[in-house]
């Protein structure tokens, strides 16, 4: 159980999260991303949409995520329960249910990012046949003609940028992270931000295999 505090703190920073996530929305896909054919999301999580649609976002820097937050487009995302360094939310049940994993990074690099939020958030979406997808709101500007990274041990992936937001470049790789991110301890995400500079975030991966669980059992797709 979150302690009442901290519940507090955390609060503040998924009113953070919404504010990059509402800005998100009214983006168009990247460019240089592949598509699965996925219809264009409406969702509480980030999500990548389909070429030519709007595109949502993703919602941390903390330790755990809030206890609720309003769902870009609509609704309450409520947090269930946290599992290490990860919380799990869900809209309310019905058929547009949506649930997430979420998390923010434990450092953030240079040091002018300490006070800016971050959040990664792995979606399922059973109304849209979406399982698993992976966002970031970095809520810095990227440089979207560079390739990002998420790094977990000795494997890399390429991340595709849209404004402040990155997605996996290639949606068939999405199993591959996510299976990656269940073995590793850590996940580095490298960025280029649009003043060129490096950038790199390290989440913790405690608790995620539960947390993702968690996600599957309330969002049955």
């Amino acid at each position: 159980m979150i302690r009442a505090p901290l519940r507090l703190c955390l609060a503040a920073a998924a009113a953070l999260a919404l504010a990059g996530a509402a800005s998100a929305q009214q983006q168009t896909r990247p460019s240089g991303a592949q598509s699965q054919g996925r219809s264009a999301p409406k969702p509480a999580a980030p999500a990548k949409p389909a070429a030519g649609q709007p595109k949502p976002a993703a919602p941390g820097q903390g330790a755990k995520p809030a206890a609720s937050a309003a769902a870009p487009g609509g609704g309450q995302a409520n947090l269930l329960q946290s599992y290490g360094d990860w919380g799990v939310y869900a809209t309310p049940a019905g058929r547009a249910r949506v649930c997430y994993a979420l998390a923010q990074p434990k450092t953030r690099t240079p040091s002018n990012l300490k006070e800016v939020p971050g959040y990664l958030f792995v979606a399922t979406r059973p109304s849209e046949n979406v399982r698993n997808e992976i966002s970031l709101i970095m809520n810095f500007d990227l440089k979207e003609t560079a390739e990002h990274q998420a790094v977990l041990g000795r494997d890399q992936f390429t991340l595709v940028a849209k404004g402040k937001n990155l997605w996996v470049k290639n949606p068939a790789e999405e199993r591959r992270v996510v299976e990656a991110m269940k073995r590793a301890g850590e996940l580095t995400v490298k960025g280029t931000s649009a003043k060129n500079n490096a950038t790199a975030d390290k989440y913790s991966l405690k608790g995620f295999g539960d947390a993702l669980d968690r996600v599957q059992k309330e969002c049955r797709s």
